[in-house]
């Protein structure tokens, strides 16, 4: 009887040794994260510094430097005398241990910011294959995995919306009809040549992402 409430003594000073630890310890996490504020939804921190939506290009590159990768192209409604603006998509790429940002700016101001999966490890990515060119890549991932394709061409177009958001529209006929909702769009073309043994693969890119592939007629070996 006096060794089992020996044992049951002991066990007891553990569990609670235990728990005071780990109590401990969450405190000390807390306090870690208290330290570290987190950033808002549609900012970006470099170093101790921290750019926001409405900051303007020369704040940016005086906080995080100038990007690794910068596409640019004027967004306007195709056949129309309308307001066009010059569109620019920044990505910064910290590498494998952080994720890529994606940075969105129009006539020199910061619209948007969002990200796209881990970046890659300094000197690209290496090898490209036909199946690494799918749907839903941005246009940096694409080069960086793949570089410049053979051909392209772009071309401003619409877009049709799934479905019909609070309109916007400078008159009562702009962006479609009643019964859609289009908005303007910066398409590319790209063809990548993989070589005779392997179909051409057409690529379209929407304000730089992929959007579809196409196969087509076999390629052809480099002269």
């Amino acid at each position: 009887m006096r060794i089992a409430q020996f044992l049951a003594a002991i066990t007891g000073r553990v569990v609670v040794t235990w728990r005071r630890a780990g109590l401990r310890g969450l405190c000390l996490l807390a306090a870690l994260l208290g330290a570290q504020p987190a950033l808002a939804s549609g900012s970006m921190r470099c170093g101790n510094r921290i750019v926001d939506e409405g900051n303007l290009a020369a704040e940016l590159i005086a906080a995080c430097g100038a990007p690794s990768f910068r596409d640019q192209w004027v967004f306007g409604v195709p056949g129309q005398n309308s307001y066009v603006a010059e569109t620019e998509v920044w990505t910064y790429d910290f590498g494998p241990s952080q994720l890529l940002r994606l940075i969105k700016l129009r006539d020199g101001q910061i619209i948007d910011i969002e990200t796209d999966g881990y970046g890659f490890p300094k000197g690209g990515e290496g090898h490209c294959s036909p199946r690494d060119v799918v749907e839903g890549l941005s246009k940096y991932r694409l080069v960086s995995k793949c570089g410049e394709p053979f051909t392209k061409r772009s071309q401003n177009a619409y877009r049709t919306l799934p479905s019909k958001p609070q309109p916007y529209r400078y008159g009562p006929d702009a962006y479609g009809g009643d019964n859609q909702y289009l908005i303007p769009t910066y398409r590319e073309e790209w063809v990548y040549n993989f070589g005779r043994s392997t179909p051409l693969r057409r690529v379209i890119l929407e304000d730089g992402w992929i959007t579809n592939v196409e196969l087509l007629n076999s390629g052809f070996d480099p002269r």
